[in-house]
């Protein structure tokens, strides 16, 4: 009887014993378990946030997203041909559905330009022109008459509406500067080809020639301003070293990256003006959604203006 007691005891340990090994393994799987849910919480949270650019700020841009704004974003200093610190929009906030045009200052501080004749030439136009037309005057090789351009990849809005957008705004800054501008159109449903252009800025001839262009890339990271000019004519041996000249004010009066100068035949609206001072100037990336933004409202606009007016203080009068 004693012995039969005994034996019955020590089941019952064994049983308590695995009843208690079995809860404490799944007091430590829950734990296990609680604290795996609170690590990929606490990296899921970190992983939502937006990486801070590393490029140098853009003096006066913020990149705060907006509301209230209007169309434009920004508001023009009214003096000193300045600007109020500015912010641009969120992604979600970036759409344009009412275009307010960008004007200049009521005062603008900048060189005397006096004495100086500028074309400028909004690239692009509404509807494209696919019809061939020489590539320049004595090599064989041919280029649509105009090409269609980039579209914004967060404004939606078309390369061309944009380069007129700041041409026009150029121009108004330049003349108050005492600058005598020439556009090669002031309307975007316009058919001016390439060549057409050219010959139009050779008539005026002009101490300076450029081409306001936006660019593209299949990167969207790809970015920054960059200048191309013709590797023939008259100045041919100048025009990179101006070229440099035209880069380099707009990196210091944007803060944005310069890429360089190059010298290319490719260009025929360079290439049929090779007896004026001619360059294409790409402002930036449509592509890239921070200069796509840049590139849209007032303020940045401005400092183009700003380097357009120092780089043609700087060139020499014909």
């Amino acid at each position: 009887m004693s012995r039969h007691r005994h034996r019955k005891t020590r089941e019952d340990f064994r049983r308590q014993g695995v009843i208690l090994f079995t809860l404490i393994i799944i007091l430590i799987l829950s734990a296990a378990a609680l604290a795996a849910v609170l690590l990929m919480s606490l990296f899921s949270g970190n992983g939502s946030k937006t990486t801070e650019s590393t490029r140098d700020p853009i003096p006066g841009i913020s990149s705060e997203s907006f509301e209230g704004s209007d169309a434009t974003g920004v508001t023009a200093g009214t003096s000193g041909g300045s600007t109020e610190e500015t912010t641009i929009p969120s992604e979600t906030t970036a759409e344009i559905t009412v275009r307010i045009p960008p004007t200049v200052p009521t005062t603008v501080i900048g060189p005397d330009l006096t004495g100086y004749v500028v074309v400028l030439d909004p690239g692009g136009q509404e509807t494209p022109n696919p019809e061939q037309e020489p590539l320049m005057p004595v090599m064989s090789g041919s280029k649509d008459k105009t090409s269609p351009g980039a579209i914004g990849v967060i404004t939606g809005r078309p390369e061309y509406e944009i380069n007129l957008e700041i041409a026009i705004l150029a121009r108004d800054y330049l003349e108050s500067l005492g600058c005598v501008v020439h556009l090669t159109r002031t309307e975007n449903n316009v058919d001016i080809s390439n060549v057409e252009r050219a010959q139009f800025a050779l008539s005026q001839m002009p101490d300076v020639y450029i081409r306001l262009y936006c660019d593209s890339d299949t990167d969207p990271a790809t970015n920054g301003i960059s200048v191309s000019v013709a590797d023939t004519g008259k100045y041919k041996d100048r025009l990179v070293g101006w070229g440099e000249l035209l880069g380099t004010s707009l990196f210091e009066s944007t803060g944005e990256a310069y890429n360089g100068c190059d010298s290319s035949s490719f260009y025929s609206g360079l290439n049929w003006s090779t007896d004026i001072p001619g360059f294409m100037l790409k402002m930036g990336y449509l592509t890239n959604k921070e200069e796509d933004l840049f590139l849209n409202y007032e303020a940045y606009q401005l400092k183009i203006c700003a380097g357009l007016a120092d780089f043609i203080s700087q060139m020499p009068t014909s």
